[in-house]
């Protein structure tokens, strides 16, 4: 295979469909072997998670937690070897897609802010807004409390704590890139207005 073919099979890849199908292998994937990491936490009480589950909420950020309390019908046997975890696995790929959506329309220059960009732009500072309002809100909290970066310091990949600090950022990563979006959108509406 040349590069030149390797690069527009790239070109041709369409990130909403390969994304949410790779993370939903991958998600699934570290929710069975959690259920073999079980034993190793067993009686230790309640804040510890096995390292899968953690490592499995880092990668997936938000859509690990979309769907955590939406009653999905998922069929017992398979839940269970899930970890109970199974309805998670629809906020993963709904995540994932919008991600996936997103690099394909900035890709085919088809981005939300080209096409309506006052609307877009109201749009991205409000989930700007409201993903720094939980993030930075989430985070003073973690901050003044002592416990959670001495658990974290020595079992990082076993507490729940990681899984909620994991979460932070990803808000606050998400509010850095829509108040980024905003501002161009902001600067298209003015260059089509003037």
């Amino acid at each position: 295979m040349t590069t030149q073919t390797g690069f527009r099979a790239i070109a041709r890849v369409r990130w909403r469909i390969l994304l949410p199908v790779l993370m939903l292998a991958l998600s699934s994937f570290l929710m069975v072997l959690e259920k073999t990491q079980q034993p190793m936490i067993a009686g230790r009480g309640t804040g510890w998670e096995e390292p899968t589950r953690v490592i499995n909420c880092l990668v997936n950020g938000p859509g690990f937690d979309l769907t955590a309390w939406i009653p999905i019908p998922i069929p017992k046997s398979l839940d269970e070897r899930l970890n109970y975890d199974g309805n998670r696995l629809f906020g993963i790929v709904v995540f994932w897609f919008l991600v996936g959506l997103s690099v394909d329309r900035r890709r085919n220059k088809e981005a939300l802010d080209q096409r309506h960009p006052i609307s877009a732009g109201v749009m991205f500072m409000f989930a700007a807004l409201f993903c720094a309002f939980f993030g930075i809100g989430g985070l003073i909290m973690s901050i003044r409390n002592p416990y959670m970066w001495r658990v974290i310091s020595w079992h990082p990949f076993q507490s729940s704590e990681t899984m909620r600090l994991g979460l932070e950022i990803w808000l606050l990563i998400f509010s850095v890139y829509f108040a980024r979006r905003a501002f161009v959108a902001a600067k298209r509406s003015l260059a089509t207005t003037a």
